[in-house]
């Protein structure tokens, strides 16, 4: 089974960290997501550019600046897992919601709608 995980967070919090919450959460993600792919349970990883450098395309070919849903927070950090059982993601995703100290999006990718 597939599945994707999200990190949802304005850029400006992260911004608001201190040095040593981001030194530290940067050595987990390091350390967890290598051990994650050392299992083949991580497919990918995408760290997204700050939500300011976002661009909506809309109907028409309207385009706006900005994330699409301005009024929640933006991904920042997307996980493509790969797992035996939705119990096992969710305890991944506990992890990472444990240590960011945030929720995490769970996702189930529908089987057969990955295309090369």
């Amino acid at each position: 089974m597939r599945y994707l995980l999200f990190w949802h967070i304005h850029d400006e919090e992260l911004r608001a960290k201190t040095p040593e919450w981001q030194e530290e959460i940067t050595e987990f993600l390091a350390v967890f997501e290598n051990e994650l792919s050392q299992r083949s349970e991580l497919e990918w990883v995408e760290v997204l550019a700050p939500d300011t450098q976002a661009v909506v395309v809309g109907p028409d070919l309207v385009l706006s600046d900005g994330p699409y849903n301005v009024n929640g927070k933006p991904v920042a950090r997307i996980w493509s897992i790969r797992a035996a059982s939705k119990e096992r993601v969710v305890q991944i995703a506990e992890r990472f919601a444990g240590e960011l100290d945030t929720w995490i999006e769970v996702r189930e990718c529908l089987e057969g709608a990955q295309r090369p």
